[in-house]
């Protein structure tokens, strides 16, 4: 069991896509106009968390719809970072606020498909948590829970951004960037 809680914590908090729009989200519009962003990136990740539940055998052995998702979050990715490199703060450019713009997000992210085919299908556990219901919502609360700690995080370094943020849009950019080439390897 703490192989599994392990798992779920630091795949939830280590940055990804979803954790740098939500640190993008926070810094742009403060933790209480995220929650738009933050509950569609809930409900993508609750969605993808059920298509890999059932899905889960078929999704690992099937490498056109693994590299199909690698192109499509690839282009979302540097679609994103194009909109963070050009925002200004407190300017609606990015979308980074929205509901729609979280649930694409993870319906895109390849990490997080990975997060719940290896959570749901890798680890055996006891008592409650042998049953997917239960896995894939504790999976679900943990993620969202990273979601919103990088919010409160982007929120945190506000002063900073607004006096730097040409800098800091260029590096969380380029870390969209990155994380769209790092989708190939």
């Amino acid at each position: 069991m703490f192989a599994f809680i392990s798992f779920i914590i630091i795949m939830s908090i280590t940055p990804g896509p979803n954790t740098i729009m939500a640190m993008v989200s926070g810094q742009t519009r403060g933790f209480t106009k995220s929650w738009q962003l933050n509950f569609g990136m809930a409900c993508g990740m609750g969605a993808i968390g059920i298509v890999a539940g059932l899905f889960a055998d078929w999704l690992q052995h099937t490498p056109t719809f693994i590299g199909g998702m690698k192109v499509v979050g690839s282009a979302y990715l540097l679609y994103l970072a194009y909109h963070v490199a050009i925002s200004r703060p407190n300017s609606n450019d990015s979308g980074s606020g929205a509901f729609t713009t979280g649930l694409l997000l993870q319906l895109t992210n390849i990490k997080v498909y990975l997060y719940f085919i290896t959570g749901l299908g890798a680890f055996s556990l006891p008592g409650i948590l042998a049953t997917i219901p239960a896995r894939w919502l504790l999976m679900v609360v943990v993620g969202s829970l990273g979601t919103f700690l990088w919010t409160g995080g982007g929120q945190l370094i506000n002063a900073f951004y607004q006096k730097h943020f040409r800098l800091v849009n260029s590096f969380v950019a380029l870390l969209l960037v990155f994380s769209a080439i790092d989708l190939w390897r």
